[in-house]
């Protein structure tokens, strides 16, 4: 037994849709197309012969309104000279007033098919009274030219239909307008007079306003509130002297943290000397530090103050204060003295310890001096921020005073604005209301009255078209639908994507020629043989040549991965020519030098003895059961080469036997001898032996014939097959050109066969007889058990036969008996 493979794609049809196309359809089902096509001209000429005549009457009117000379045109105009499109047109034409005043107009209870109510009678017009664009796009931004018609089996009624309906809107239409202009002219009168009385109090109510607002107001006569500058102002210098105190509060900081980090105050004045650019001397500074005498430290203690009020003082009131030149004149007296003291401390010579401890103690007292200094200016500044807090405090009291009065002039300047804004379009439009009254704005102008109806059917050409159009409709949905029940393949590329395997061949219908009479005719090397045998009594045929390339497929697909040598074919039911085609392949491969055997395993209705001319009694049936050897069921055939291991007796059980173990020992055995076995197997989907026998195959090829319903029982065999996970080699397309079905299979497949005159011969089973395969057994004349379960008598002699046989000749010796004794 041999694990299944995937299939090779051997030949397969190129790509393409696969489905039907429906041009392909119509031609299949042309003759419904043409009879119902027949159908639909007749009756569509029976309607034109019995159809009522109807006339047809039509003006052209254009509807258009007057441009204005402004752009900007007024609001009466536009609603006095809506868009005339021709849905609007329609709507006005067939409204109830329109209609009504047509009838009155034109008298038209009193025409003779109309009716005598003038509420009938509107409704007879609007039945039949059409508005259309005349031309197309002619419908512009200003004007629309429609054609308004009415049909009727009276062709004077016709007209006067037509003519009195567009009277009747000529005048609807300029009523229209006039009561439009009316409207729209009273309604802005209207609503002036109720703006303008409310406009006049709210002046007045402003006017008494402003007399008792403490506001002030500018020449353009906006409205000021005079504390809200000083609030600004006072903003601005109170945000300056807080940012001033926060820096005297960060620099009191900085002297604190370097005087607890050093014990020295001359490192802790050398650490914050940049502090000092403020009291503008700090050569004085340095002098002390390096000097240090006491009066030094007394001059400097004077200065510093000096320095640090001068700085407050220009900061309050200014550089060219008078009390701040008043300390500038202090300073410089000081700074005379401590010049004239550091001259008289150069002549003085003291020791280097003493001059240290007066510059630290000199430092020390600087220091002090310098600190104080901040903390004064510092605490001045706060006071002065108190100060300006309170005065900001009031000046914002009294401008939040004054909010309310902004506010309220505020909402007077807007209300009278708007009110005054409204009066002016009222005025505005006022003033234009009379150009509609000149200007007519929407009119309609008759372009061409309604003249006498004509005929406008029923028309015998419409009618024709009419009816060949619906039978044709029909006959091709007929055609379709008919086409689609019979479920059969129309192309290759169909059979190739609906079962999912390559096309080996296509085998034409073999025709079996007649025989000519002869005096004296030579007997033939096979006329032992069937001449649907073809490859051997034709080899020259189109089926000879497809065989052939089945043959050649196969050859090319054998390599170290995928040999195949034992081969089943079958097929989805009888009739398909399966049997006949393994009687031509297995001729085609020994023809090719091939050692062959086929075995006839359909034990219900075996064919391959007939085929090929054996009357061999013995065969797989009577080697299941041990009643002889493989060598002595296993018959030549009049091919070289080729050889037949018949059914045999016919079983009761064949769907039994085919799964005993010494059948798959026979086909092993066989294996070692032949160079391929063809394995004829009954239909898939008649019975189940072709199941069984394919577990001990290579591949199998699957034979079909174009029929009706061929399509899903072709899907459902081969589901069959791949559900037992066989190696499926392709599909041989057999019988091409036997009937409507294969005939348009094969038209789409190719040109045409060659074929020669001859009585058709029909292919392995006649499809009336799939359903007898059931009860083909029931004449069997043996029951295959297999060689473990035959009686112990029969066991016991061919076990001593097979004995002696054996101590005469080895297994390869018997199968040579085979090819060497049969063939001398």
């Amino acid at each position: 037994m041999h694990a299944p493979m995937d299939a090779p794609e051997l030949l397969s049809s190129p790509p393409g849709e696969g489905g039907p196309s429906l041009a392909g359809i119509l031609w299949r089902r042309k003759g419904y197309v043409i009879f119902f096509l027949l159908v639909g001209l007749g009756g569509g000429y029976a309607y034109f012969t019995q159809a009522t005549e109807i006339y047809q009457a039509a003006a052209v009117i254009e509807v258009y309104r007057h441009q204005s000379s402004d752009d900007e045109a007024s609001a009466a105009e536009r609603i006095a000279a809506m868009a005339p499109n021709v849905g609007y047109i329609r709507a006005e034409v067939t409204s109830d007033p329109v209609l009504l005043s047509a009838v009155e107009l034109g008298n038209l209870t009193e025409l003779p098919g109309m009716p005598s109510n003038p509420s009938e009678a509107v409704g007879a017009i609007r039945q039949g009274l059409v508005l259309e664009s005349a031309i197309e796009g002619a419908s512009e931004q200003d004007r629309s030219i429609v054609e308004v018609s009415f049909e009727s089996g009276d062709p004077r009624l016709c007209a006067a239909v037509v003519n009195a309906v567009v009277s009747a809107y000529e005048e609807y239409v300029g009523g229209r307008h006039q009561r439009a202009v009316e409207n729209v002219v009273g309604v802005f009168r209207e609503s002036r007079d109720s703006i303008l009385p409310q406009l006049n109090k709210l002046e007045e109510e402003y006017t008494a306003f402003r007399s008792k607002a403490p506001l002030e107001w500018t020449s353009d006569g906006e409205a000021v509130n005079p504390f809200r500058e000083d609030v600004l102002r006072m903003e601005t210098q109170l945000d300056a002297m807080q940012t001033e105190a926060r820096q005297l509060t960060n620099k009191l900081k900085l002297i604190e943290e370097s005087t607890k980090s050093h014990d020295s105050a001359v490192l802790v004045l050398q650490e914050i000397q940049y502090l000092l650019d403020e009291v503008s001397d700090v050569k004085a500074l340095e002098t002390a530090l390096v000097e240090g005498t006491d009066a030094e430290i007394e001059i400097q203690n004077r200065l510093v103050p000096l320095l640090i009020q001068a700085d407050m003082l220009g900061t309050q009131y200014g550089e060219n204060h008078p009390a701040r030149k008043n300390v500038e004149r202090q300073i410089e007296a000081t700074r005379k003295a401590l010049a004239e003291l550091e001259r008289t401390k150069q002549a003085l010579a003291e020791d280097e310890s003493k001059i240290e401890a007066r510059r630290e103690e000199g430092a020390r007292t600087l220091l002090r001096s310098y600190v104080n200094g901040l903390q004064k200016k510092k605490q001045l500044i706060e006071d002065d921020i108190a100060d300006a807090e309170e005065r900001l405090a009031e000046a914002r009291e009294r401008a939040h005073a004054l909010i309310a009065f902004e506010n309220e002039n505020a909402s007077y300047t807007r209300r009278i604005a708007r009110y005054q804004e409204m009066l002016d379009s009222f005025d505005s439009q006022l003033e234009r209301s009379s150009l509609p009254l000149v200007n007519p704005g929407l009119e309609v102008n008759t372009l061409r009255p309604a003249g006498m109806g004509y005929l406008v059917g029923p028309l015998l050409s419409k009618c024709l078209l009419l009816g060949a159009f619906l039978g044709a409709a029909v006959g091709a949905g007929l055609g379709w639908l008919v086409d689609w029940s019979e479920r059969t393949f129309r192309s290759p590329d169909e059979v190739s994507q609906a079962l999912d395997l390559p096309i080996l061949a296509h085998l034409p219908l073999i025709t079996r020629p007649r025989k000519r009479r002869r005096r004296k005719q030579a007997s033939g090397a096979y006329d032992s043989i069937d001449r649907s045998i073809v490859v051997l009594h034709d080899p020259q045929s189109p089926t000879a040549e497809a065989v052939r390339s089945v043959r050649t497929s196969l050859f090319c697909s054998s390599s170290k991965d995928l040999e195949f040598q034992v081969i089943q074919v079958t097929s989805a039911l009888s009739g398909d020519g399966k049997s006949t085609f393994v009687a031509n392949l297995a001729a085609s491969l020994a023809n090719a030098n091939k050692r062959v055997v086929v075995i006839d395993a359909d034990l219900r209705r075996p064919t391959q003895n007939r085929l090929f001319g054996s009357d061999s009694e013995i065969g797989l049936t009577t080697v299941l059961n041990g009643d002889c050897s493989l060598a002595e069921a296993v018959v030549p055939t009049a091919v070289e080469g080729l050889y037949l291991l018949p059914c045999g007796a016919k079983p009761s059980n064949p769907s039994e036997a085919l799964t005993l173990r010494e059948f798959g020992q026979t086909i092993d055995d066989l294996r070692a001898e032949f160079d391929m076995i063809l394995i004829d197997t009954p239909p898939l989907l008649a019975v189940t032996d072709a199941a069984n026998v394919s577990a001990n195959v290579d591949g199998v090829l699957f034979v079909m014939r174009i029929g009706r319903n061929i399509k899903p029982l072709a899907r459902r065999a081969t589901q069959m097959l791949r559900s037992l996970h066989v190696n499926m080699i392709g599909i041989v397309v057999n019988a091409i050109g036997d009937s409507g079905y294969s005939a348009t299979y094969a038209s789409n497949w190719s040109t045409e066969y060659g074929g020669r005159p001859g009585t058709e011969y029909g292919y392995g089973y006649d499809s009336k007889v799939s359903g007898a395969y059931l009860g083909a057994s029931k004449g069997g004349t043996v029951t295959v058990r297999g060689k473990s379960l035959v009686n112990e008598a029969a066991s016991r002699r061919s076990v001593e036969g097979h004995r002696q046989a054996e101590s005469e000749s080895t297994p390869d010796d018997e199968f040579a008996s085979i090819t060497n004794g049969h063939l001398r």
